[in-house]
């Protein structure tokens, strides 16, 4: 999502959020210039697509909207960087979450080819996080 980069407006998108019991489970945010670029994966995505979009925020969907969220065990960047560049996949953005498993934080990636990111690193033993086993794994404050 696009919002403007002054005070207060994140706080506008999470009140939206909070108000309609919507849990994030891995947040990004980059500058960008006069915006900020907001990332996140919530629990129940397509609410809060509609409670956003119903208050009129600037959401931009990509055309899966879909990220890989692996689990990263320490040390293990390296393994999974070189995993999907010798599959010439393309690491187009990642951020970490909240979640954690067995000691372990869990890595969202979104990748140039979805299906392939998710078979390969599979392959190689890397674990792939469902949404679902995303919300066993965080805990509500």
């Amino acid at each position: 999502m696009f919002l403007d980069n002054h005070p207060g407006s994140l706080s506008e998108v999470m009140s939206h959020l909070d108000k309609h019991q919507i849990q994030i489970l891995a947040l990004s945010i980059a500058d960008a210039g006069e915006f900020g670029l907001v990332r996140m994966i919530t629990e129940d995505p397509e609410k809060a697509t509609r409670v956003l979009e119903d208050a009129d925020f600037n959401l931009a969907k990509s055309k899966k909207n879909i990220e890989v969220t692996v689990i990263l065990p320490s040390g293990g960047m390296s393994r999974i960087t070189k995993i999907l560049g010798d599959s010439g996949l393309n690491i187009e953005y990642a951020y970490s979450s909240a979640v954690h498993m067995n000691g372990k934080f869990a890595l969202v990636m979104r990748v140039n080819d979805l299906d392939k990111a998710e078979a390969t690193l599979k392959q190689n033993n890397v674990t792939i996080l469902s949404l679902d086993e995303i919300k066993q794994f965080s805990k509500r404050p």
